[in-house]
């Protein structure tokens, strides 16, 4: 039996989740293949491993052909050995940080894959994402140098690009560990909701990790950085792992639930928090977290979960739906070409101009494409215009 994407979707998420691990209609319907189009999904977003958990240990009752689980389970044992070169990275980068005095704060996977999951080897990382104040940016360069990664020779155009329409340096390899680092001065794209720098920094807190000191966020900065990273600078497109971090951080933190909606509430981003906690509980089950997430229409909470697995391929049609439903077509397309332009692509402006239009034009014909960008429309429109003021908790 051959069945639709909404239907490999779903079927993908309730393998993920126990919340969903029950449902009559999923995995069990699927033909081979299915099977390997919701395992291209499934690698595509890093749930492999978590995948492969989940099935050893009982959590997926339904039989997984045996190419299936055996990709599982060594993309598994590729992710523990991953999970050593990230320790190593970040222990070097935080001590070198350290070396020059400059606070750093690491973000999101660095605390969560050993702090808050069972296993590391569970929560994948790519790169290793820091935070330094904007100030320190120009010592953060020269403590990498220090250890020896290759920084850009341009520093002060680096740092002034990244100022000005970035939250980050361009990726910087980490010699040795087979990492690369990204130094953001802050954890959200300019002109999105965010949570100031200078907070974060000032409420973190640190623990040990490989003999190394580490400061990481707080519990309630991590949360909001989450939900930012998730619904605001990715349109969802960061995958159910999201959703997997923000219950593995609730089951192991505790977080002052209407403290929380009032931080959320002030930055403009409560819908979103709201948002994201009815699809965690969607897919992994009761969180008792509440901030009125209750209040999320169904059929919101129904087009982002569709996000929740778009084809990296054709993303840039979700991110370019959303962004036109809150701005508006025009105004989109001309920032995101001045954006473009003004990072110097290679191979001429008028050269990305085209292939830039073309590629737009060649998704925009795509059925899984129309399909997400629509999805990301709706949510995006929701989320500009949802209630935002009152009490938080309504």
């Amino acid at each position: 039996m051959t069945l639709d994407l909404a239907a490999r979707k779903r079927a993908l998420l309730d393998m993920v989740g126990p919340e969903r691990a029950a449902r009559p209609n999923g995995p069990k319907a699927a033909g081979e293949e299915d099977w390997a189009e919701i395992d291209a999904m499934a690698a595509q977003h890093r749930l492999q491993p978590w995948l492969h958990d989940r099935f050893r240990n009982g959590g997926i009752a339904i039989p997984v052909p045996q190419p299936v689980s055996d990709g599982w389970k060594n993309a598994y044992r590729h992710a523990a050995l991953g999970a050593l070169t990230a320790q190593a990275a970040l222990v070097r980068l935080s001590t070198a940080m350290q070396a020059h005095s400059v606070p750093m704060v690491a973000l999101k996977g660095s605390r969560l894959a050993f702090f808050d999951y069972r296993e590391a080897a569970l929560r994948p990382m790519r790169d290793i994402d820091i935070l330094v104040a904007p100030e320190d940016l120009p010592a953060a360069l020269d403590a990498l140098a220090g250890i020896g990664c290759d920084i850009p020779q341009d520093r002060t155009g680096a740092i002034a690009r990244a100022l000005e329409s970035d939250k980050h340096l361009a990726p910087i390899a980490v010699p040795g560990c087979d990492r690369f680092v990204e130094v953001h001065h802050r954890i959200a794209d300019p002109g999105l909701p965010c949570i100031a720098t200078d907070a974060i920094i000032a409420a973190s807190r640190t623990d040990s990790l490989g003999g190394a000191t580490v400061a990481f966020p707080s519990p309630e900065h991590m949360l909001g950085h989450l939900v930012l990273h998730a619904v605001y600078n990715h349109r969802f497109d960061c995958g159910p792992l999201a959703l997997v971090d923000i219950a593995m951080l609730l089951g192991r933190e505790t977080i002052d639930a209407a403290r929380f909606a009032e931080q959320a509430q002030a930055g403009g981003w409560l819908p979103g928090a709201r948002l994201v906690l009815a699809l965690v509980e969607r897919v992994m089950g009761p969180t008792g977290f509440d901030i009125g997430q209750a209040a999320v229409p169904r059929d919101i909470i129904a087009n982002a979960e569709m996000l929740l697995l778009q084809d990296f391929d054709q993303r840039e049609q979700v991110v370019l739906a959303s962004q036109s439903a809150r701005s508006g077509l025009a105004a989109t397309v001309l920032g995101r070409l001045r954006k473009g332009l003004a990072q110097r692509p290679d191979g001429g402006r008028l050269r990305w101009i085209s292939t830039r239009t073309a590629r737009t034009i060649r998704q925009a014909r795509d059925p899984r494409s129309r399909g997400e960008a629509n999805s990301g429309a709706a949510v995006a429109r929701w989320l500009a215009t949802a209630p935002a003021s009152g009490n938080p908790l309504d």
